[in-house]
């Protein structure tokens, strides 16, 4: 069955933080006074968000370090990563972003991850509210070496104990009224393209092995979750960044055993220029929404209209416009000292998502 969400218009959660908000951590405000100028600034955003007609608003994720930390800083369980992480390094992902998990018997959630997130727009705007959080796979795989059975036996352990801890965060969004959580797991790049799968075998990894204990933790976290008929989980298979398919593109065996019988109603793909690069589409059963990652973070350099309009139509011919949004593909700030481009750059990119999208829902959106 067609989604009938509406949210065709897409981005996925970070955003640049503004100018008021990093002088503010700068000085070292802490505590209950940086909390109300992160809700300040939160505010402001939500507006912004709403001017630009997006179907769903976001906090930015103002109050991450980066992308990961909702959990690495509110999860007790995680220690630094010791020695190799090669599936993180093929992910292209800075060690401050890796954690390991030496006991999966200890993570325990010391509270509420996402609340204070959620809270300030839900309170701001009258739209609908979605949170990005990091995939229970993810953030059981980042920071094991994968070299063996045993690695891979500790990473099913986590990936299962995370996924509780992520279920019950999300039902407990889906009861404040967020509408929509997207799981974001930077791993399946390398897992699922071709050059990717490449380098990890290289890297003495069982790659197919791998991929299935990601991709069992990641839905694991819809087991037994209980929410509103309305409210949706989708899987965010971007990186915000190159993806390693130089002249390859992906690996149609391997998204065919992530996809299979896949419990996910939503998954978000990069779709860029290089037709060679993209995503195999023909692999996506009918009914699962696919959120096309068609503006390219990575450049501040705006994409024409007529050129989107001319990668996605076909699409939108083969597959209707019931299933499918239109995106950039990924976050602008997954690290909060470290955006993609400035503000304004930003703001002109989303502007870019939103017009496209009229071409196709009209005044729908």
């Amino acid at each position: 069955m067609a989604d009938d969400f509406g949210y065709h218009i897409d981005h996925h959660g970070s955003l640049v933080r503004p100018a008021s908000l990093l002088a503010a951590r700068a000085s070292g405000l802490s505590g209950d006074a940086l909390a109300a100028a992160t809700d300040e600034a939160v505010t402001v955003l939500a507006h912004q968000l709403r001017r630009l007609t997006l179907n769903a608003m976001s906090d930015g994720q103002f109050r991450r370090g980066y992308l990961e930390s909702v959990v690495h800083d509110q999860v007790a369980g995680f220690g630094p990563a010791a020695g190799a992480t090669p599936l993180a390094g093929l992910a292209g992902l800075s060690r401050a972003r890796v954690r390991s998990v030496p006991d999966p018997a200890a993570l325990a959630a010391g509270g509420r991850l996402a609340q204070a997130e959620a809270a300030p727009v839900l309170a701001t705007v009258d739209r609908s509210v979605f949170v990005q959080l990091p995939s229970p796979g993810y953030l059981a795989a980042a920071g094991s070496a994968l070299a063996s059975p045993a690695d891979l036996d500790a990473v099913r352990a986590a990936g299962a104990a995370l996924a509780a801890i992520l279920r019950a965060e999300v039902a407990a969004l889906a009861a404040d009224g967020v509408m929509y959580v997207a799981l974001a797991n930077p791993l399946y790049a390398p897992l699922l393209t071709v050059d990717g799968r490449a380098a990890a075998t290289a890297a003495g990894l069982d790659v197919t092995a791998v991929l299935a204990a990601v991709s069992e933790a990641d839905r694991a976290l819809l087991a037994g979750l209980e929410v509103p008929a309305d409210f949706r989980v989708g899987l965010d298979l971007t990186d915000s960044g190159p993806l390693p398919t130089t002249g390859s593109g992906y690996d149609p065996t391997a998204v065919a055993a992530l996809l299979d019988e896949t419990p996910f109603p939503r998954v978000s793909i990069d779709y860029p220029a290089e037709a060679a690069a993209r995503f195999p589409l023909e692999l996506v059963k009918p009914g699962i929404v696919v959120s096309l990652g068609a503006v390219d973070v990575a450049t501040p350099d705006l994409e024409s209209v007529d050129e989107l309009l001319g990668r996605l139509d076909p699409v939108a011919e083969e597959r209707g416009d019931a299933d499918i949004a239109v995106a950039t593909n990924g976050g602008f700030a997954q690290v909060a000292d470290q955006p993609l481009m400035t503000a304004a750059e930003q703001e002109a990119k989303l502007r870019l998502v939103e017009t496209v999208a009229r071409y196709y829902w009209g005044n729908e959106i």
